[in-house]
């Protein structure tokens, strides 16, 4: 993601970037948080306003293929640290930045983590 804020002596504004956290940043940060990686991107749940939104699975788009160790470098895509192997993903009609697993008819919401 790219802002802009006042400073550069150029023309009044200075680019910033921020990047896509990584599963050991967020871990750091949150030491229980619930997450898994697909294409990338760093999935969390229970946070409080994506648990209450309604939502709709649509598709299955990818599974859980492997749970993560201590070591926090090596976590890479279908990789999570709470949820079991073999955990299905499915994306939601509502909205793009938001998956949902079901376990045992349980559905539990994750929201894509886009800046740390």
């Amino acid at each position: 993601m790219i802002g802009c804020t006042g400073g550069d002596k150029n023309n009044g504004s200075t680019v910033t970037t921020s990047k896509i956290p990584s599963p050991e940043e967020i871990l750091k940060q949150y030491s229980h948080a619930d997450i898994f990686q697909l294409n990338g991107t760093v999935y969390q749940a229970n946070i409080d306003w994506v648990d209450k939104r309604k939502l709709t699975k649509k598709t299955e788009i990818s599974e859980i293929t492997a749970i993560s160790s201590n070591d926090l470098k090596r976590f890479q895509n279908e990789m999570a640290n709470k949820l079991p192997k073999g955990t299905k993903i499915y994306s939601v009609n509502e909205r793009d930045d938001i998956l949902i697993t079901e376990i045992n008819g349980k559905i539990q919401k994750y929201l894509a983590l886009f800046e740390g």
